[in-house]
Order: structure tokens, then sequence, then C-alpha cells
């Protein structure tokens, strides 16, 4: 029995890849070495992106697939995220009703 090196989506609710990586590494990394292209510098560009992509793939290893969300909701303010009067801030613990 032979094991391959890529794995085939089992289901329909898997997150999208763009080849090894997830959706959101494979944008910081693409991000990465846009920004290395504009200023000159596309070998730097390309070893952040890839240091940046795998750091972010290991400290998101074994969470949930919208960890990046919760993160957001509560250390952003949620105007940017939510712009939605129906969420309450984020540092209410307690509701009422």
């Amino acid at each position: 029995m032979t094991v391959s090196a890529y794995s085939i989506p089992r289901t329909h609710d898997e997150p999208a890849k763009l080849l090894l990586w997830d959706f959101d590494q494979a944008m910081l990394f693409m991000i990465a070495v846009v920004f290395g292209i504009l200023s000159e510098m596309l070998l730097l560009g390309f070893g952040l992106g890839l240091f940046g992509a795998r750091w972010y793939g290991q400290r998101k290893a074994g969470r949930h697939r919208m960890f990046v969300v919760h993160l957001m909701y509560w250390f952003l303010p949620s105007e940017w995220i939510f712009p939605t009067p129906s969420l309450p801030p984020s540092c209410t613990r307690e509701f009422i009703g």
C-alpha cells in the first residue's frame, strides 16, 4: 500500500487548498512575495513568505479551521471584522436574556 504526498478531500466541508497549503497560508506567502517584488528584494520576500507560512501553519495545527477569525474577534475592534450591530462587544462576558 502506497502513501500519497497529498490528500484527496473526503468531504465538501474541507477548506480550500493551494498546492500543499491551506488558502490562508498561501495568501501569507503570496503577500510576502509581492512585497518582496515591490521592494526589489524578491529572495527576501520569498524567504520571509516561506518562513511566515510555515510558522503560521504550525501555530494553527490542531485547532479549528476558523481559529484566525476567533482571534480577530477577540483582539481587533469589532467594527473592522463584523460591521453588524447585532454582535455584542468581545468584552461582554455574560449575556442577559
